[in-house]
């Protein structure tokens, strides 16, 4: 099953493990997509939201020498409801946010129109986290599901590849280019335009032959983004072509399979979308062996199944590949019931309806609210009859 939730301006070369290695990643898109999961809850300390002032957030968090969170909702956006009464609500998150300094911002305000600005926060729902010295630590725009915020979480707690992370990257060592490239992407994800253009350039004239791998980073982010709109690969192809380090070849590889993907959605000929359909369940398995090992229960649910969406023109090899590809993110990610019913479907696909069965009755053991593998278990069960 795919797991839905949307993130903006998630860019093709994202260090974070919600960027990179979570369902539907589209990189270098407007928009990505993710399915939506649920886990049995861990009990845990539950956070509260800061009731003084702005200012005394600050004083507070200086003082305590803690991480402060921003939450700009708004009551008029069907996802900042979402991530405020399901996936802020969910006890695993609220353990994990016990230990910040947590503000909640009506993004709908006039009040509060200077601290977005402040911030840059284009729209809601919007997550901004702060050092304790009130400098910008991360930012987050979007929906995310409990699971990806997890990661997204322990991420910026540890100060893995945020915004405090790079800048000291860079002052540390001028001529780190792939913190400059990766500071860059998360400054054109704010809307900091100027910010951006100034990494790039310094980039651009620390390697002038664009030789780096950061420099190559930001040739495939433009091929991407020029491929996006016209759905012509072909430059795509050739730089994967030409590429022999593997985590190029990981964004390159992940870049077509999506791009197929969407063009073929969109081709209405019959002969046209054979030819992506074709094209797209070969993009799966080159990008297959290329997953890193902490992206595989996520993305490896991604692939297989969108192969098992598109059954209908996957021969008997690619209903195969897929399994074989939901097996592993299952073994990676046990206890998330999404990844376990993309596992149970490719099972059926091919056949094996009993192993279908004990898998989908698994999600309704670890997610009993969900009236989804309810249904799937009575399609499965009815099918089989």
């Amino acid at each position: 099953m795919l797991l839905v939730t949307l993130l903006a301006s998630a860019p093709l070369t994202c260090s974070s493990p919600a960027c990179a290695g979570l369902h539907a990643v589209q990189s270098g898109a407007p928009v990505r997509q993710e399915r939506e999961s649920a886990t049995p809850p861990e009990p845990g300390p539950r956070f509260a939201w800061f009731a003084g002032s702005f200012d005394e957030l600050l004083t507070e968090a200086r003082r305590q020498e803690r991480v402060v969170l921003l939450s700009f909702l708004s009551q008029s956006n069907a996802y900042s409801k979402k991530l405020e009464r399901g996936t802020l609500a969910e006890p695993r998150v609220q353990a994990e946010l016990a230990g910040l300094l947590c503000y909640a911002v009506d993004a709908d305000a006039k009040e509060t129109r200077a601290l977005r600005k402040r911030y840059q926060v284009l729209s809601s729902p919007a997550l901004v986290f702060l050092d304790p010295d009130a400098g910008l630590r991360d930012q987050l725009s979007g929906y995310y599901s409990p699971d990806s915020l997890l990661l997204e979480l322990r991420r910026i707690k540890a100060n893995r590849a945020t915004f405090s992370d790079l800048r000291a990257r860079i002052r540390a060592r001028a001529d780190d280019l792939d913190a400059r490239w990766e500071l860059a992407v998360k400054l054109r994800a704010i809307g900091d335009v100027a910010g951006y253009e100034r990494e790039v350039a310094e980039l651009r004239e620390r390697d002038p032959e664009g030789r780096s791998t950061a420099s190559k980073r930001m040739r495939l982010a433009a091929l991407h983004k020029a491929a996006a709109v016209t759905l012509e690969l072909e430059p795509l192809y050739r730089f994967v072509e030409s590429e022999q380090e593997p985590a190029l070849l990981f964004e390159g590889w992940h870049a077509i399979w999506l791009l197929e993907g969407q063009a073929l959605r969109a081709a209405d000929e019959p002969e046209r979308r054979r030819r992506h359909e074709l094209l797209y369940f070969a993009a799966a398995r080159a990008l297959w062996p290329l997953v890193p090992p902490e992206k595989v229960g996520f993305l490896g649910n991604d692939i297989a199944w969108y192969i098992y969406e598109n059954r209908g023109a996957a021969a008997r090899a690619d209903l195969d590949f897929a399994l074989e590809v939901a097996q592993a993110a299952v073994a990676a990610a046990p206890l998330v019931p999404a990844v376990v019913d993309t596992l149970a479907c490719c099972l059926f696909a091919v056949g094996r309806q009993e192993e279908a069965l004990v898998h989908i009755r698994r999600c309704i053991e670890l997610d009993p609210q969900n009236p989804t593998w309810r249904e799937r278990l009575s399609e499965f069960q009815n099918a089989s009859r």
